[in-house]
């Protein structure tokens, strides 16, 4: 796959489909050679609005084929897209496109569109709308401009590098024997790197591609029948509670569409007993690990799987590890280039080392037969009163296995700097399960060392990474608001009740 011959290849896929969804249930269908028209076209309205090579365009769009489009006529023009989150905050657009020295605007609503450069996804410029002062980026290997959360957990802007971008899909298309006849269904933001990189994989293979929005993405997964997903552990814990609850009458796969080869899960790490669900239904759900500053690191694959690790790596030979145990990747072609509005994050100078080796702000450890298991987030990491440092999720894994939660979610208690966790019972009403679960976490405490025992708990009625309260943009739990609630309800429970004892037994700590 190249990038460079992208189009022209799309060009000759006159049955493969493209699928969009709109959050009423709305379908637009065309096929890959109509969309690659389109943008050629585009991409004609492009020059003629005074796009140059080099020039950078912005995009604030909700996912549609308008936006396939506008990514696809940067593509041919050679200018550079530049991806904004849903979440962005546009006011002002005159403002905005000076402050990013954009040429031109693609934004939907609310974003007004009375400044020339901006363009709607359906619309088009008028001749001679772009932005002057337009900043050119003339170094060839830059794909796109995205945002990340980075490897410390703040949004940071990120130079998508072509060869990085061309060297992933063409060992993800090796590794999971993609084919013509694939289906992919897509429901994150297409400003996530990942997913353009899925869009360009089944553009380049012939394989369809569906659009749906999260809203609608279960009714889409049924209704349309892909061979492979990719999202977050909320998604996958959703999709399977979903389906016991319809009675299990049919088979997980025909639940899901009936022609799942494989799905991943990454972003965060995710529930034992969410990835035996689907094992032991006989559907592949595959852990993998990468991050937009390299790319892919490790990956299970259908022929090549470990449960409850991260796989293999996909380079060993790219791969090491500092003496904490922090993964450090050093690629001739990584998927980013380097940092750009880094937000005045200190830490963002140390991830891009002047060695080309980029820091992953994640620790791990390899078995015998090459699997990668993560440990935890160096930004995760509590440090103890005592001076003493324990991973969460490592804490995290050792109670997994307690009968009847649902999700625990370590954190560092607010006074005394010891460990509390958030538990989610699978039945929240049940009081004798809550004493159960109780009981069962004192007797793993008691193989623990002192320092990484939970002391306090609190019950919680849903679990944390199913509320997007407590999730980045990149569908991440936040530990730090995950902690502030911790403290919140202890807080709480202690207002009503001012013997501290008497408080801790109402907030469900010890």
């Amino acid at each position: 796959m190249n990038l460079a011959g992208l189009l022209d290849r799309s060009s000759h896929h006159t049955t493969a489909r493209v699928v969009d969804v709109d959050i009423s249930g709305k379908r637009r269908e065309t096929t890959q050679a109509e969309l690659t028209a389109l943008a050629r076209t585009r991409a004609d309205q492009l020059t003629a609005a005074g796009v140059r090579p080099g020039h950078v365009i912005g995009i604030r769009a909700g996912n549609s084929l308008d936006w396939l489009s506008w990514d696809l006529a940067a593509l041919a023009t050679g200018a550079r897209l530049k991806a904004f989150g849903d979440a962005t905050e546009i006011d002002d657009p005159r403002a905005f496109i000076a402050e990013h020295r954009l040429a031109l605007l693609i934004a939907d609503e609310p974003v007004p569109a009375d400044t020339p450069a901006v363009v709607r996804p359906g619309g088009a410029p008028a001749p001679g709308a772009a932005a002057p002062g337009a900043v050119v980026i003339d170094v060839d290997d830059v794909h796109s401009l995205v945002y990340s959360s980075g490897t410390s957990g703040r949004l940071k802007g990120v130079e998508i590098s072509v060869k990085g971008t061309e060297y992933v899909i063409n060992r993800f298309i090796d590794a999971f024997g993609m084919t013509e006849r694939d289906r992919h269904l897509i429901f994150l933001p297409l400003a996530n790197n990942q997913q353009r990189l899925s869009v360009y994989l089944c553009l380049w293979l012939g394989a369809d591609l569906v659009l749906a929005p999260y809203q609608r993405v279960f009714q889409a997964v049924r209704k349309e029948s892909p061979t492979f997903l990719i999202g977050p552990p909320v998604f996958y814990d959703t999709a399977l509670q979903l389906y016991v609850k319809s009675g299990g009458d049919a088979s997980l796969a025909d639940f899901l569409g009936g022609r799942i080869r494989f799905m991943i899960t990454g972003m965060a790490p995710i529930r034992r007993e969410t990835l035996d669900g689907y094992w032991s239904r006989d559907v592949a759900l595959l852990e993998a690990y990468g991050l937009t500053e390299t790319g892919m690191v490790a990956w299970n694959t259908p022929d090549r799987h470990r449960v409850g690790t991260v796989g293999q790596l996909m380079d060993p030979e790219s791969v090491t590890f500092l003496d904490d145990g922090e993964v450090i990747i050093t690629r001739d072609a990584p998927l980013g280039r380097g940092y750009f509005d880094t937000d005045g994050d200190p830490s963002a100078a140390d991830v891009f080392r002047p060695d080309g080796s980029i820091l992953t702000g994640d620790y791990g450890r390899l078995d015998e037969d090459g699997f990668l298991t993560l440990i935890g987030r160096k930004k995760d990491v509590i440090a103890l009163g005592s001076g003493r440092k324990v991973h969460p999720a490592e804490i995290e894994a050792a109670f997994a296995g307690v009968e009847g939660i649902t999700e625990i979610v370590v954190v560092p208690t607010p006074q005394s700097n010891r460990l509390g966790a958030l538990v989610t019972p699978s039945d929240p009403d049940d009081a004798a399960l809550r004493a159960r679960i109780e009981k069962r976490i004192d007797e793993v405490n008691a193989a623990l060392d002192a320092h990484e025992r939970v002391m306090s708990l609190v019950f919680s009625a849903t679990p944390l990474r199913a509320d997007p309260a407590f999730m980045t943009a990149n569908m991440k739990l936040s530990r730090a608001r995950a902690a502030e609630h911790f403290a919140e309800r202890i807080a709480a429970a202690t207002d009503r009740n001012p013997d501290p004892d008497a408080a801790a037994g109402a907030a469900g700590t010890r």
